[in-house]
């Protein structure tokens, strides 16, 4: 503690970079335990899995399916021995419930099998609940939402109103038992009514995809064989062969489905890419921070070596000394944690970890949790001191006496490489993080085929809805600043369905090509802004369009291999309905960047839809409120609700944008705490030099020289830093960049430019920092330093 106080500047230096180092490493580390835990709490988790789809038809270059045939499930449980359960589940979303006179809304309303409960533990609060289940018309809610509906009051036995039928309440479960890729208040028996047939054929059907398979399987089973079984299953039943079934682990769910479509029952879902990312500049950022440690301690050491001659010569052995040094590096480790854990209890106040309560509440609530915390405190203690500790133990007293130790090549070496080590990360995490913005700034920038801005959406999925649509959209395209209003069956960004073709030349014996489709009116091009590369749109002038026209996207005619498309036939589905192009309409990105744009058919359907868009020229907040006038008139029982489509379709670059903040703000605490730990060397290495400086000021240096000759032993080491870091950085941003169809040329001038940037930014960062220090030893009176001569 004395030591402490006699070297202020010191200990400031290590405690502050050290707590800053392990805050950033404690909220990184807590956000990938999070992510890391997802579906972890399930019995038996490690034995589940997804049922997901290769799709190999023509047209498809994005895959990846999170979807399987209807009765694949179960089929895999009927005939594979490896398959112990299985269960069905599709997604209803948001759903409309009235009891009485009150009105609720389920944001995450899902239809599933009574076998669900076996699969996935929940918390279901009544186990007989089930049996009740497994009937029609039956469901269970959240607690959380029972409480927002009833109250006080016990809901078992009421019913709800959900699309004018009655659905009682058989059950209630806990929806917060731990983080899962499902987000659930409500859950629907999937068991059909006597008088819905279709839904009891879909569900024995193995024809289509669209169902949301789980299956466990034996302990010990191979994924692989089993996947062989799956593929022959579907032959057998009649499955087309270019249908390829999967088997995804549940625990990879949140964090491998990237690349897969057809996911929107994922919510939320994470990237294994920046858990690995983020868990990288944790690592480079609690280094940088030992790295300081150990330099600042080596450095100092020099100023202790006579003490430590003292000790030995007084009798004092090798490992009272080892054990003190390694004692105090503990004792500076340990008070630095009490640091972080302050800054992490401040800085999570600003940033959410989706920790589910307070970040000291849940370390001190999970036992591992604040071991692994208190563990790498300890290492970077012992680590950091075992340096000083076993070389000065084992120097000679009569060498330590004489100070000789202030120009061991050991020390100096070891603070060189330290140096480099921390800069070559440095420099690492800011060029990975601004070629990251860049490429999400390109992404941004680049022309989606359609203008986002100012295009407000409705939502009409709630039949309640239907009646009075057509008057609602009649009513508010009479203002003056709705430049148009359509409807439509989807809208870029959100997933789009896709059917079986053959295009003109295509015979029946060939592999039909699968498209993915939407529907939309008249006005659905210009409300988005798109574009027609040909030929025409839809007509109401023309009778005959919604049963034999059809208007494709340019990437439809390229992959068909035609020069042009207008006139050419397509038959769709299995009676073979000859449709002909009238237009072709320009491409446009309607699923995430990460994927091409593939062929796409736009249906005409002159009448409702699920989707109301509107495009505002001027005064959106005043035609909002017109617009919401309008629907309190015509739906004074709904709520009015609505989203910016460009808010909206933004959210496909949300984690990828959230990651980019996250890594940008780490890096400048990174670069901030290798500075903190050279601002502090500098002053070390000046204070050493200090009668040198005195001598040559003496023979007339100028401040200029003494300036040069403190620095450029930084600048040589900074500039060998980036030359390491520089391959380091390109290797991890290609591999990052491999995932996304349209990228930033990283060997391009532009991005070249921010290698070299970074490189002479890091450079400047370190020459100011050591600078000041050069500088005000360059300036002091030689007088002061020489008057012991």
């Amino acid at each position: 503690m004395r030591g402490l106080l006699k070297n202020k500047s010191a200990a400031f230096i290590n405690i502050a970079g050290l707590s800053i180092g392990l805050a950033c490493f404690i909220m990184i580390f807590l956000y990938v335990q999070k992510e890391l835990s997802y579906d972890t709490f399930h019995p038996n988790a490690s034995n589940k899995y997804r049922l997901t789809t290769i799709d190999e038809a023509l047209g498809i270059s994005s895959n990846n399916v999170a979807i399987t045939n209807p009765y694949m499930p179960i089929g895999a449980l009927e005939e594979l021995p490896e398959v112990i359960n299985a269960t069905r589940m599709f997604n209803q979303g948001r759903t409309r419930m009235q009891h009485k006179e009150d009105v609720v809304y389920a944001e995450d309303a899902k239809y599933v099998e009574s076998t669900f409960f076996e699969m996935f533990d929940f918390g279901l609060r009544n186990a007989a609940s089930i049996e009740k289940f497994n009937a029609p018309r039956k469901l269970i809610m959240s607690e959380a939402l029972a409480e927002k509906t009833f109250k006080a009051e016990d809901p078992i036995g009421k019913s709800f109103q959900i699309d004018s039928e009655d659905w009682e309440v058989v059950g209630l479960f806990d929806n917060n038992t731990g983080q899962s890729h499902l987000k659930l208040d409500l859950l629907l028996s999937m068991y059909p009514v006597d008088a819905d047939s279709s839904l009891a054929q879909y569900l024995n059907s193995w024809q289509g995809l669209g169902m949301i398979g789980y299956v466990e399987l034996t302990e010990g089973a191979d994924v692989a064989t089993v996947e062989t079984k799956l593929k022959e299953l579907a032959t057998k039943n009649e499955v087309p062969e270019f249908w390829i079934p999967k088997l995804q682990a549940l625990e990879d769910i949140h964090l491998k489905s990237s690349n897969i479509l057809f996911d929107g029952h994922n919510e939320g879902k994470g990237d294994i890419v920046y858990v690995y990312s983020l868990s990288a500049i944790a690592v480079f950022v609690i280094l940088i921070a030992a790295f300081n440690f150990m330099n600042l301690s080596t450095a100092k050491s020099s100023t202790r070596a006579k003490e430590v001659g003292i000790r030995k010569v007084m009798g004092s052995p090798k490992s009272s000394l080892i054990v003190q040094h390694l004692g105090e590096s503990i004792l500076i480790s340990l008070m630095a944690l009490v640091v972080a854990l302050i800054l992490v209890s401040i800085a999570t106040n600003f940033a959410n970890l989706g920790l589910g309560t307070h970040v000291l509440s849940y370390i001190i609530s999970s036992p591992m949790v604040a071991l692994a915390i208190l563990g790498i405190t300890l290492v970077i203690g012992i680590v950091s001191g075992l340096y000083p500790a076993f070389v000065l133990s084992h120097y000679n007293p009569v060498v330590t006496l004489r100070g000789k130790f202030q120009t061991s090549k050991s020390g100096i070496w070891l603070r060189k490489v330290l140096v480099v080590a921390q800069f070559t990360a440095s420099i690492t995490l800011i060029i990975c993080t601004v070629l990251i913005t860049f490429q999400l700034k390109f992404l941004k920038n680049k022309d989606l085929g359609f203008e986002k801005a100012q295009v407000v959406n409705f939502q009409l999925n709630d039949p309640g809805l239907g009646e009075q649509v057509e008057a609602f959209k009649d009513k508010i395209a009479q203002y003056d600043k709705v430049q148009a209003a359509a409807f439509s069956s989807n809208m870029p960004g959100r997933t789009f369905g896709r059917t079986g073709v053959r295009p003109e030349g295509v015979t029946e014996e060939e592999e039909p090509w699968i498209v993915s489709v939407m529907s939309m009116n008249v006005d659905y091009l210009e409300v988005m802004g798109m574009e027609l590369a040909e030929g025409r749109n839809y007509s109401e002038d023309f009778g005959t369009d919604q049963e034999e026209a059809i208007i494709v996207n340019e990437a439809f005619i390229r992959e068909v291999g035609w020069d042009e498309g207008i006139g050419k036939k397509v038959s769709l589905g299995n009676n073979n309905q000859e449709r002909t192009i009238v237009g072709v309409v320009k491409d446009f990105h309607f699923a995430s960047m990460r994927h091409a744009i593939e062929p796409v058919m736009l249906f005409y359907n002159p009448g409702a839809n699920s989707n109301l868009s509107v495009r505002i020229t001027d005064d959106i907040s005043g035609t909002m409120s017109n617009i919401a006038g309008v629907w309190n008139e015509i739906y004074p029982d709904y709520p009015f609700e609505y989203e910016f489509f460009d808010e909206e379709f933004d959210q496909i670059f949300k984690s990828d944008e959230d990651f980019s903040t996250l890594a940008m703000n780490f890096t400048w605490l990174a670069i901030f705490i290798a500075c903190l730990g050279l601002f502090g060397l500098s002053a070390y290495m000046a204070e050493q030099r200090r009668k040198e400086i005195g001598i040559r000021k003496v023979l007339g240096s100028k401040i200029s020289q003494v300036v040069m000759l403190l620095s450029k032993e930084f600048i040589l080491l900074i500039l060998i830093a980036n030359f390491i870091a520089w391959p380091i950085a390109y290797w991890a941003t290609n591999n990052w960049l491999s995932d996304f169809q349209y990228r930033i040329e990283l060997l391009s001038f532009s991005s070249i430019m921010i290698f070299i940037v970074s490189g002479v930014l890091a450079l400047v960062i370190g020459l100011i920092t050591v600078s000041y220090q050069s500088i005000a030893a360059s300036v002091a009176n030689p007088v002061d330093s020489l008057r012991a001569e």
